[in-house]
Parts: C-alpha cells; sequence; structure tokens
C-alpha cells in the first residue's frame, strides 16, 4: 500500500503536499484533515464526502477533455491554502468532518457508472489533500474505463506528483498570480507551482489552467502578461487558459466584480501572446473553440453548454487537423438495451432469426423510400418491425437512414436532431451523419439539439434492425414534440428529394383499450394511410407517432408514392389481456 508521509526523527513528514508538514504526535496539519496518529499520517476525510454532484466536465472547466460528457464530482472538507477570495470557503475552510456516512471508493465509482459518467472530479476543495482517497477512486475507477480529474490549486508534493501518472487524467490548475510575495500570503509558492505545471505536462496529465482575475490583486496587464508568457514558453501554446470573472466572497466582499472589460484585455493578452485556445469562462462570453488551423469554429459553446461540436473524434471536419487534447467518440448512448430489446448480441440476433422464421417473403415491385415502424419491446412489435427492415433491405441500399420518432418523456418544442459521432447499439456502433445532421439543424429553425430528447425509445429500437439491415449505412436521429404535421412534412420533402436518403416514421397505434375499440382505432389509422386521405386520420386514429404518420402521408400525396400495409398485431396476442390493448403496424411506402 502506498503511503504518502516518512519517518523523521520523532515527527512524521506529510508528503502530500509541498508543505510538507512536519507532525509531532495527534497533530494534524495545516490542511486540517491529515493526523500523525502515532504510527502513521492518516487522512481523517478519506471517505466523508462534503459536496456530490454530477456536473459537465465544461465546469471544471475542462474545455479539450471529454467534451460534452458527465463528470461526477466530489470533494471533502478543508484546504493547504487560506485564499481570501475563495468561492469554496464553506467546505475548503472547514476543518470539521462531518462522519455520518462514509462512502467507499468502489461505491462513488458505481454512482458514476450508474450515472454514465465518463469522469470523476475531485474538485470543490484542494484534492492532494485527500489524495489517498482519490488515488484508490482512481484505481477502481479504471476498472470501468472511467478517467480521474484534479481540479487543484497546483501545491502538489513531488512524490504524489511522480503517483499520479497512469492514475489521474487531467487536470485543471488554478494559476493565481505570478508574484511570489501574493502567492505566500494564500499560503503558498509560485515556483513550486510553476515547478509542478511544467511537471504536469512532462508526465502527459492533460493540463488546463485557469486564472481566478480578482480586482487590485492579479489584473494588471503587467502580471497576467507574465502568465501567458510562462504559458507560452514553458508550458507550450496549445495549453488552454481560463479566465474566470471574481465576485465577491468569503472576506473579500468590499472587491468588485471582475469587469467584462478587463476579461476581455487579459483574453487579447493570451491571444497576442500566441495561445491558441484561451476562454472567458463564467461571463456569459462565447467560448468557442477554433481549429488553429482553418479557424473553423469546432466547439460552440454558451456557458457550459455545447451548442455545436463539428469535431469527428477529435478532429477539424473542416481540415483535419487535430485537436489538441482528449476525446472520446461523441456516443448517442443506449438507454433502452436490457428492456425494450436484448442488450447481448447474440440474444438479439437470436430474436431476429425468429422473426425472419415466422414470415414468408413477399414480393412487393416498389423501390422503398420510407417505412412505418412500431416501437415497443420487441416482444409485442419486434416481428412487425423487423418484416418492414427485412424486405426493405432486399430491395435497395442507402446512404443514410433517417429515424423520425416521438418524444416520450421530455417535453418538447418542435424537434431535436441528435449530433454525436455515433449511435450505440448491442450489434455495434452506427456511423451518425454529422454533417448532414448540422445542415438540417442550421436549415430549419424548428430543429435543435436538447441532449436529454435522445434518450428516447421511439427511435432507439429502429437502430438495431438498422445495424442489422442496413450495416453500411449512416444513420441521423431526429425527436419531435408539441409541433404541426405540416411543419415536420416541409422536413420530410426535403429528405426524399435525396435519393439516397430512407425515412423510418416510428409509431404505434392506439394505447389501453380493449381488443374490439383497439382494432376499431386502428383500422381507422391504417386506412387513412393505405387510402393516403389525411382527413380520414381526423375519424378517430390514435398513435403516439401521429405527427410523424401524418406528416410523411402528406408528403407521400406531393410525391406521389405508394403506401403498401405489411402487418398489424395487437400487444393482446402476446399478453392474452383484451381489456389494455396497444396496437402495432407496419407500412412500406415507395415508388
Amino acid at each position: 500500500m502506498t503511503s504518502f508521509y516518512k519517518k523523521k526523527d520523532d515527527k512524521f513528514v506529510c508528503t502530500l503536499c509541498n508543505h510538507y508538514c512536519e507532525l509531532d504526535t495527534n497533530q494534524i496539519g495545516l490542511c486540517g484533515v491529515n493526523k500523525n496518529t502515532g504510527n502513521k499520517v492518516e487522512c481523517l476525510a478519506y471517505g466523508y464526502i462534503s459536496a456530490f454532484n454530477i456536473d459537465p466536465i465544461e465546469k471544471k472547466p475542462l474545455y479539450h477533455f471529454l467534451p460534452q460528457s458527465k463528470s461526477l464530482s466530489l470533494g471533502t472538507v478543508g484546504c493547504n491554502f487560506k485564499c481570501s477570495f475563495c468561492q469554496n470557503w464553506g467546505i475548503s475552510q472547514e476543518k470539521k468532518i462531518n462522519k455520518e456516512k462514509y462512502t467507499s471508493p468502489k461505491n462513488v465509482v458505481l454512482q458514476a457508472v450508474k450515472n454514465k459518467c465518463l469522469s470523476i472530479s475531485y474538485t470543490y476543495n484542494e484534492p492532494t489533500i485527500f489524495y489517498p482517497y482519490a488515488r484508490n477512486i482512481a484505481l477502481e475507477a479504471k476498472k470501468y474505463g472511467i478517467k480521474s480529474v484534479f481540479v487543484s490549486n497546483g501545491f502538489e508534493s513531488k512524490e504524489v506528483i511522480e503517483d499520479m501518472k497512469g492514475i489521474i487524467d487531467a487536470i485543471n490548475v488554478d494559476l493565481k498570480c505570478f508574484d511570489d510575495k501574493y502567492y505566500k500570503k494564500l499560503g503558498g509558492s509560485l515556483g513550486k507551482v510553476l515547478e509542478n505545471l511544467k511537471a504536469f505536462v512532462k508526465n502527459k496529465i492533460h493540463l488546463e489552467i485557469t486564472t481566478l482575475i480578482v480586482p487590485t490583486k492579479n489584473d494588471t496587464r503587467e502580471e497576467l502578461s507574465k502568465i501567458a508568457r510562462f504559458i507560452k514558453e514553458e508550458l507550450g501554446d496549445n495549453i488552454p487558459w481560463h479566465l474566470s470573472a471574481f465576485h465577491p466572497d468569503y472576506k473579500e466582499l468590499d472587491l468588485p466584480r471582475t469587469s467584462l472589460q478587463t476579461l476581455e484585455m487579459a483574453l487579447d493578452i493570451g491571444k497576442n501572446m500566441g495561445l491558441n485556445y484561451v476562454y472567458i469562462g463564467n461571463a456569459g462570453y462565447n467560448n468557442n473553440t477554433k481549429c488553429k488551423k482553418c479557424k473553423n469554429i469546432l466547439i460552440k459553446r454558451q456557458y457550459f453548454n455545447t451548442l455545436e461540436n463539428n469535431t469527428i473524434n477529435g478532429f477539424c471536419s473542416n481540415c483535419k487537423e487535430k485537436l489538441d487534447g482528449i476525446f472520446e467518440e461523441n456516443i448517442r448512448q443506449s438507454s433502452f438495451s436490457g428492456s425494450f430489446y436484448p442488450k447481448e448480441k447474440m440474444e438479439l440476433l437470436r430474436y431476429i432469426e425468429h422473426f425472419n422464421k415466422s414470415f414468408s417473403t413477399k414480393k412487393i415491385n416498389i423501390k422503398p423510400r420510407a417505412i412505418i415502424s412500431p416501437h415497443a419491446g420487441y416482444i409485442y412489435s419486434g416481428f412487425t418491425a423487423n418484416l418492414a427492415y427485412n424486405l426493405s433491405s432486399q430491395m435497395a441500399k442507402f446512404k443514410r437512414i433517417i429515424v423520425i420518432g416521438p418524444s416520450h418523456k421530455v417535453y418538447l418544442e418542435n424537434a431535436s436532431i441528435a449530433l454525436y459521432n455515433n449511435y450505440e447499439t448491442p450489434l455495434g456502433k452506427i456511423k451518425i451523419d454529422l454533417s448532414y445532421s448540422y445542415a438540417l439543424k442550421n436549415k430549419y429553425d424548428f430543429v435543435n439539439f436538447t441532449k436529454e430528447a435522445h434518450k428516447e425509445h421511439s427511435t432507439e429500437t429502429q437502430a438495431p434492425f438498422i445495424k442489422k439491415y442496413f450495416n453500411d449505412s449512416l444513420i441521423v436521429e431526429l425527436v419531435y414534440g408539441k409541433m404541426s404535421y405540416e411543419k415536420l412534412s416541409t422536413l420530410i420533402d426535403d429528405l426524399l428529394q435525396d435519393k439516397n436518403n430512407f425515412i423510418v416514421i416510428s409509431t404505434d397505434l392506439s394505447h389501453f383499450y380493449n381488443l374490439k375499440k383497439a382494432n376499431k382505432l386502428d383500422n381507422i389509422c391504417l386506412n387513412a394511410i393505405i387510402k393516403k386521405d389525411l382527413t380520414l386520420f381526423d375519424k378517430g386514429c390514435e398513435a403516439c407517432g401521429l405527427t410523424g404518420v401524418k406528416a410523411i402521408i402528406k408528403s407521400s400525396i406531393k410525391y406521389n408514392l405508394s403506401t403498401n400495409f405489411l402487418h398489424y398485431c395487437t400487444s393482446y396476442d402476446n399478453t392474452k389481456d383484451d381489456k389494455n390493448v396497444v396496437g402495432y403496424a407496419s407500412v412500406l411506402i415507395g415508388e
């Protein structure tokens, strides 16, 4: 077991930070949480979390490390600095440890797994003072492919920095000023922090730097220029520099807020010094990342929200220049595998094989352009959906499949399009046509990106069939909420003009009527679809995806496309419950 203390005469020296506190028995270090218990230095805060949240990684702030991902953030109490302007002073300057609840490293990691966090951030107070705890969490996280992030004042000991290699993946260091006298007032040493920054780069720990600009303390042009010059000359021009605005807090209540003018001055200093990535972080300023080669906007942000991501696995989508940082595939993750459809590949393939044994191929002499497909659990509607995909794939191949389905759990005005690189399925990833998706988003003012809208089963249940039957095709996912079918039809008109496109309209039919009424209502819908008569939908048709169905029929009328009914079933066929029935159907649309 790695220890971060050493014996010196009749004392123990704590080796967690650069203070190297020499502790008598029962003495606690400057941080307030590491104690000489007689035979070792014990981290008293180990396992006792004071703050526990799920944040966007951009809030750390880290802009070049797993963008658009979630990070499980935690802190304890205590700090090895005494900054009078600390904005987390409620826990960092607290010495009393609340020991009512202990959280093991494994339980921290399981929370990260449960919430689909790609990283765990040690933040809120100085993490080096609880490094033994952070270290064990990080090692456990490695088993799940989860990375670890430090948000730090950069005053780690050389022993900790050496140990961090291969354990801590990224760090944001608060470089507070460039004046050693002022650093000493805060409880640190400028020289030691600068040495550590160079060590992080040498050890290949992803580094980003933040400077909280405090009026009258570190806001002169001269001092900000020194910081920018050090970053450029000693660390490299690709290290991101975040400029953060001060607000009155803790012991500095009489100081004014940092002005936008000062922040913009610092931004200009960084850019003029030759730094490629300079950001104003918490003042409502646009924080766009541009390609350093072609200057194309790669990531467009507002506060901590990503509005656009034009990178492809960390490369510029325009000139293919690599964006500096650590990037993983931007994946539309599955949310319903294991519930609506099998999670395991082989089990899913057995389902599809069973579906295919249960029907004889019928001859249809039209070129498919779209299908209407159900989206319930595969045990209810899988056969019906599979039939549509199987037949379509036998007659044509397509460059891209556009899946359009209703939002069930997220209230949505208009529509959201999935801005990810890949789409996760048990059968493998499907590449999303990201450039095409952005083009649609930019063309139609009713198409945006709402991340939560894409945890949606109406579209996700289609993806395994697409991977199975259109393995070489790209995918585009559109989820709609409150909008008119006429508006959606304008977009579908556009999609149909491109013969490389195949459209999937996702819908179930009537819900929770008795079997007789369900059949009657569903027959109205199917009659309207087959006859392509929009007025018939108003005679009693009910469907959760009715907007999409009416939109594709309106477009089919415009382009003189044929509709070919394939299959109809209800939940009764599986459950034998004739009191609460849901209807499902599949229809082929073509020319």
